[in-house]
């Protein structure tokens, strides 16, 4: 109950107030929510991704290890997921709408509350490099398969090639493997720019609740959250056991995989014209139930 308590508290009630500023805003105020999602994918998120990698203090060893865990994590959701897709006999567009959700936890809010709370800095520190892998991911394989819902695969090539994530990823690694310096004030502005992305990607969570309607819902909706939570904690663990993984490194990577779905799905659906009420039904319902079901990974494995 302290976990959960602990969890709900700390993890979701803030996502559900910074969500509730964006609904009310929708409601009063006549916003563009495209306008918004645009700056967050071209400006904020890459920012956010040079920054968190760019200046991490992890040894390399352990760093590819997390790195590794991470990638297939995210490969095998995918799996799993075409696998939920072809049982349910989604089309080309749920298909992929499916695929998003279930690959992409929320982990870049995990790393700012579940995993301090519960392991402090050394905790945070091994679950940014699930944050910087997913979000790497999302903006390259991701983008893919968004793009695959809509267009051919030489289109969806084009598009991942204008992606200023995908250049940011680049120059972050280019710069940690060889420890080049960057001048403070430059970092810190992007690390100032980078901070918002989170915020900002809560408030058109909001927003796209206030503007669900009922007749919406899809028929994978809970199928997808059912994966995403219960299904992403026993693949964590399955690969957590596989690779080897001890001690803190194991404890964040599960944690992580346990994560509800990325409220950066969202903007991916908005970008490449993917139905974003099932998105955004999959992200609120997940986000929802996360306290249950992490608080009983935590417990059940002794996390």
């Amino acid at each position: 109950m302290n976990v959960f308590f602990h969890v709900l508290t700390q993890n979701i009630l803030p996502i559900a107030l910074v969500a509730a500023i964006g609904y009310l805003a929708r409601r009063r105020f006549d916003l563009h929510v495209g306008t918004l999602s645009s700056i967050v994918f071209n400006v904020l998120s890459p920012a956010l991704v040079f920054s968190s990698l760019a200046t991490s203090q992890l040894p390399a060893g352990e760093l590819a290890e997390l790195f590794g865990f991470a990638a297939i994590n995210v490969l095998a959701m995918g799996g799993l997921g075409f696998v939920l897709a072809r049982l349910l006999r989604l089309d080309r567009i749920a298909t992929a709408t499916l695929l998003l959700v279930v690959m992409f936890g929320n982990v870049g809010n995990s790393r700012l509350t579940v995993l301090p709370l519960r392991y402090g800095e050394d905790g945070m520190s091994r679950g940014v490099i699930y944050y910087i892998v997913s979000t790497i991911m999302a903006y390259t394989l991701g983008v893919f398969v968004a793009s695959l819902g809509r267009a051919g695969w030489r289109e969806t090539l084009r598009r991942m090639a204008r992606l200023p994530a995908v250049y940011a990823a680049v120059l972050a690694i280019i710069v940690y493997s060889f420890q080049i310096p960057v001048p403070t004030p430059i970092m810190r502005g992007i690390t100032i720019v980078g901070a918002g992305a989170i915020p900002i990607m809560l408030l058109v969570l909001g927003m796209q609740i206030a503007d669900l309607r009922p007749d919406d819902a899809t028929g994978y909706v809970w199928p997808a959250v059912a994966l995403r939570l219960v299904g992403g904690a026993v693949v964590g663990l399955s690969l957590a056991w596989l690779l080897g993984l001890q001690g803190l490194g194991r404890n964040a990577m599960i944690i992580e995989s346990a994560m509800p779905a990325a409220v950066i799905t969202l903007f991916l659906a908005t970008e490449f014209d993917l139905p974003t009420p099932s998105v955004a039904r999959i992200v609120v319902y997940s986000t929802l139930l996360s306290p249950l079901t992490i608080a009983a990974t935590i417990t059940i494995l002794g996390l």
